[in-house]
């Protein structure tokens, strides 16, 4: 084939033989022109994939410290919930309470000495509020049901009610207190007014409620 090729050039005159020849030329160079621009067209689309993927990168980094520390807020949070489900709010709060001092009056608002301010809490009934259950899977027919039903989220709410009056700094000390503690303890609830003698002084039967948080079930569901 390539015998018959070189003889058939061999015959033609020199201007077919430079005809020829730069034709073969001008179709090698549209051939090698036609590479380059499909090498440059894939190198140029590598380049942008590799220029997104690495500015998806700097935004995962960039942001990997925030949600790292959100996780482990709500890691710690979870872990307090899972240990809150026996904790008695009544004697959490008395605790508190047991460390606080105010002046006393009597009803003619003479100073009658100081108090404890655990002496004059009284602890109405504690309630449980429900907050979001687990999803369960649908039981088969026939299947024995589950016997943790109430697994889930909830509050605990205890409110407490103030026999005497007493002075808003006390207050102020307990619901202090009780947000500073590591249980998960919350004021979500304060119902007083003041003495009109005295301004400084909540009204008797002056009422607040202590709420915690807490998961009840399997600990390895949270």
């Amino acid at each position: 084939m390539i015998n018959r090729l070189v003889g058939a050039f061999g015959r033609m005159s020199r201007r077919e033989q430079v005809l020829v020849l730069s034709m073969v030329g001008t179709l090698f160079l549209a051939v090698v022109c036609l590479g380059q621009l499909w090498l440059s067209s894939e190198i140029g689309d590598l380049e942008t994939r590799v220029e997104e993927d690495q500015g998806a990168l700097r935004t995962i980094y960039a942001s990997s410290a925030k949600f790292l520390a959100e996780k482990r807020t709500a890691d710690r949070m979870r872990d307090l919930a899972a240990k809150n489900v026996e904790l008695n709010l009544k004697l959490a709060v008395n605790e508190i309470a047991k460390k606080i001092e105010f002046t006393a009056r009597d009803r003619r608002g003479e100073i009658t000495g100081k108090k404890k301010l655990a002496d004059v809490m009284q602890f109405d009934q504690t309630q449980e509020v429900y907050l979001e259950k687990k999803k369960k899977k649908r039981r088969k027919k026939g299947a024995a049901k589950e016997k943790d039903d109430d697994e889930g989220y909830y509050r605990r709410d205890q409110p407490i009610t103030l026999s005497d009056p007493v002075s808003f700094k006390a207050i102020y000390e307990l619901l202090e207190g009780i947000e500073k503690t590591e249980q998960m303890l919350y004021v979500t609830d304060i119902e007083m007014t003041r003495e009109f003698a005295n301004g400084y002084v909540a009204r008797k039967n002056a009422t607040f409620t202590v709420s915690t948080f807490y998961y009840k079930g399997k600990e390895e569901a949270l």
